[in-house]
């Protein structure tokens, strides 16, 4: 094989390089690979399947429940939301609820939303609480020891002084088919809060609404959604539970409910399938909301509606994107 004199000048340089004591440069060093982001393995939308409690040595108490229908959605961000009901609730009488008719209802729907982070080496989560249906949630952590095998999740609170303790069992939602995603669906997914709530007549007219002091929508690629939304002014009750009237004033400053959800592309509306609510009424029936999406913000409408003043009108509830 024939060597060109630019080859012969450059083995030359490279020989006299290392005569003179000069080193060849040091190899760049080699990107540390990026740490895995421990909530993605509890992203997306879950279903419950059952509750059961063990004593200390593991033995079952009771027969495990398997009567109440929910849903815990995590976001791979650090956001979190759970709702869980119970399915034999019966709905408020007309121009309910009744401060006793409330009061019955404690402890048959359960929701919280907030932040959440994975201790894995101890093996637990934390659901850090922003808000919650029981008014003397917010601000709590609440620690979750967690086992997780393939599509089941199993979380558990800490154990109780005779050293007893819940297992609450979750089974993940697939997502949904490729073929079934629209533009939307792909450009929804994620965690909102709430920014303001507006409203105005037919005719254009601004009319004066209640504030939300905070709240999130979440919609999984399951195609699950979920949404908690809290007043403000909320008191903590006043014994270690409340009374009818503090009943009625907590689930009058508290709405949640979650189901699948649809998407009407053409005529720009979402439609939530409601098979829980905060409110027992309202359960198993379907919400329409038009849309208008942009990448940071979401628009949600009711159809125009009349207020208890007999005017037309419609609100709009604007949410800020906060999962990436």
């Amino acid at each position: 094989m024939r060597t060109t004199p630019f080859a012969l000048l450059a083995a030359v340089g490279l020989v006299l390089s290392f005569a003179c004591g000069e080193s060849a440069p040091p190899p760049e060093p080699a990107a540390e690979p990026e740490a895995a982001n421990p909530n993605e393995q509890f992203a997306g939308a879950w279903t419950l399947v059952r509750s059961e409690r063990r004593d200390a040595d593991g033995e079952l108490i009771g027969e495990p429940r398997e009567d109440r229908d929910g849903y815990i959605m995590y976001d791979a961000s650090g956001y979190m939301g759970v709702a869980i009901m119970s399915r034999d609730r019966e709905p408020y009488s007309d121009g309910g609820p009744t401060p006793e008719e409330a009061l019955a209802q404690m402890g048959s729907y359960a929701s919280y939303f907030g932040r959440f982070s994975v201790n894995e080496e101890e093996g637990y989560v934390t659901h850090h609480l922003e808000g919650g249906l029981n008014p003397s949630g917010a601000g709590s952590d609440y620690r979750r020891y967690y086992t997780l095998e393939g599509d089941t999740l199993t979380l558990q609170p800490p154990a109780s002084e005779d050293g007893s303790r819940s297992y609450i069992t979750w089974r993940r939602l697939p997502d949904l088919p490729e073929a079934e995603l629209t533009d939307t669906h792909r450009r929804l997914f994620g965690v909102y809060r709430v920014e303001s709530v507006t409203r105005q007549t037919t005719d254009g007219e601004p009319i004066e609404v209640d504030q939300y002091e905070t709240a999130y929508i979440m919609y999984a690629p399951s195609g699950h959604m979920s949404v908690h939304l809290m007043r403000p002014g909320r008191m903590q009750y006043a014994g270690d539970g409340p009374t009818a009237e503090e009943a009625l004033a907590t689930v009058l400053s508290y709405g949640s409910y979650f189901g699948p959800f649809s998407v009407n592309e053409e005529e720009a509306y979402l439609v939530h399938h409601r098979v829980g609510n905060e409110d027992p009424g309202q359960s198993g029936t379907d919400a329409q909301r038009f849309f208008e999406l942009t990448d940071t913000h979401l628009a949600l409408r009711p159809p125009v509606s009349t207020d208890d003043q007999g005017r037309e009108g419609q609100s709009t509830i604007l949410w800020a994107r906060i999962s990436d």
